[in-house]
């Protein structure tokens, strides 16, 4: 019995770990993304983690909210700082450039 809980946990965390990976990855790619539209340069081609929290979701479900900052620059002197706050994998806020954009 205890072999069986063990093994829903180990199965539960790698889940949240493949979860949160793609998570990234799919904010890494928004980010990316922003910064092309607004000619800037991602820095670090990297987002990192802010905030992680549960809410839920347009259809009732608990899902993850995860807000990753990033940093970006126009003219390589000044760094700037933006965040993207995705709910699952769906986008919902964009900080860029001291706006908020709702999705």
């Amino acid at each position: 019995m205890d072999g069986f809980v063990y093994l829903i946990l180990l199965c539960s965390g790698i889940w949240f770990w493949l979860n949160g990976r793609r998570a990234h990855e799919f904010s890494l790619g928004i980010c990316r993304h922003i910064c092309n539209q607004h000619q800037a340069l991602l820095l670090d081609e990297t987002v990192s983690l802010k905030r992680l929290r549960l809410r839920r979701g347009a259809n009732g479900r608990l899902q993850f909210e995860r807000c990753f900052q990033f940093e970006y620059c126009y003219d390589e002197a000044h760094r700037l700082s933006g965040n993207v706050l995705i709910l699952g994998l769906t986008p919902v806020e964009i900080n860029f450039d001291g706006q908020r954009t709702l999705l």
